[in-house]
């Protein structure tokens, strides 16, 4: 069973401690961190912001039955956690120079300087959607490089007094850690023998990764010509028809890209002519995953029909599947085992501070 993880979330922490822009507060109060007000605002949207982030990279952890307590438990334990360290970095009076706040501002405005279809904007244009987004979270300019100003503390709290102490993995370390990832992706139940639950599912989610990293893989791109699965027949047919069309323009000398960007249902690989990236075997739909792997590179294919519609398939490149090699892993493990090390310091230094802290809640989290 995957449950929340506790370096996963510390990790995150970091992570979510970049400058962003905060919702205007509400009225009712979810916590207090000494005396600090959490509002409902902010635990709604910590709460929404980490449900998408498991939806995206473990969707399997939703059938759960208590997938929502443990949501709302570590979307609160994360907002007590960032108040904490913001609560000492103005403790220990971290300073930040202007030069520095000017470039987090200047680094959270580059978010602005595209469009929603990721076209660039002028500068004039990039300027007044900043200032739209300010207007709409009802900060001032003034309040913004505070609240920015604040969380370039924690940075700097982080990097000097808990990431300067996480210790570096020697070199035995890591042949081991490779030697348990090797027996992981070969099926060796035994390497899992001793682990608490925790360190199982960090095992198995490190050796997924590089089960991906070492399979057969192809690149492919593809034309969808959709339809709903319990569409009448004539509704497929005439789909297969425009599909069969498509295919002899290409057979005559028309591009694929253009025909993807021209005809494809999925309009986000058509604005890349199709392109899907590298798949693994198993990856795919097995309709799509068959013929994939079976069609030789640069071949066009029939229509292939799925639930979703009917595809044309080409594949632009294929890799052999390759063997796990320690040398060529090494440097990702080191880095690995670094951040694994640096969770733990940073969940040790909250939990040092949570020992001192007056934490209220007033709302029901995790039951």
């Amino acid at each position: 069973m995957k449950t929340i993880n506790k370096l996963s979330v510390t990790l995150a922490l970091a992570a979510a401690l970049a400058p962003r822009l905060n919702a205007a507060v509400m009225e009712e109060l979810a916590a207090k961190v000494n005396n600090e007000p959490v509002m409902m605002s902010e635990y709604n949207k910590a709460k929404d912001k980490l449900t998408e982030q498991y939806r995206a990279s473990m969707p399997d952890f939703f059938k759960q039955k208590d997938a929502r307590e443990q949501i709302e438990k570590a979307a609160m334990d994360r907002l007590v956690d960032e108040a904490l360290l913001r609560q000492k970095a103005e403790a220990l009076k971290i300073k930040v120079y202007d030069r520095e706040l000017d470039n987090g501002v200047a680094e959270i405005k580059k978010n602005f300087t595209r469009d929603e279809n990721n076209a660039p904007l002028s500068g004039p244009a990039a300027d007044a959607a900043f200032s739209a987004e300010l207007r709409k979270e009802d900060l001032t300019m003034e309040q913004f490089r505070d609240r920015i100003k604040k969380q370039l503390m924690v940075r700097k709290l982080i990097e000097e007094n808990i990431r300067a102490k996480t210790a570096l993995p020697k070199e035995e370390e890591i042949k081991s850690y490779f030697d348990k990832i090797k027996a992981a992706v070969g099926g060796d139940k035994a390497v899992f023998a001793g682990l608490d639950e925790e360190a199982a599912q960090d095992l198995t989610a490190v050796a997924q990764r590089f089960r991906e990293f070492t399979a057969e893989r192809v690149r492919i791109r593809h034309i969808l010509f959709k339809y709903d699965e319990n569409a009448p027949l004539t509704e497929k047919s005439a789909m297969l028809k425009k599909a069969e069309g498509v295919k002899k323009e290409l057979e005559t000398g028309a591009d694929f890209e253009d025909a993807a960007v021209k005809y494809s249902d999925d309009k986000e690989s058509a604005q890349k002519g199709g392109d899907l990236g590298y798949v693994i075997k198993g990856m795919l739909p097995k309709e799509l995953d068959d013929k994939a792997f079976a069609l030789p590179l640069g071949e066009i294919s029939k229509p292939v029909p799925t639930q979703f519609g009917y595809h044309l398939l080409r594949v632009d490149e294929r890799r052999i599947a390759q063997k796990l090699k320690y040398e060529t892993v090494k440097d990702d493990l080191e880095q690995l085992l670094t951040q694994s090390n640096f969770g733990r310091e940073l969940a040790s230094y909250l939990k040092d501070l949570r020992k001192d802290a007056k934490i209220e809640n007033f709302i029901s989290v995790g039951k």
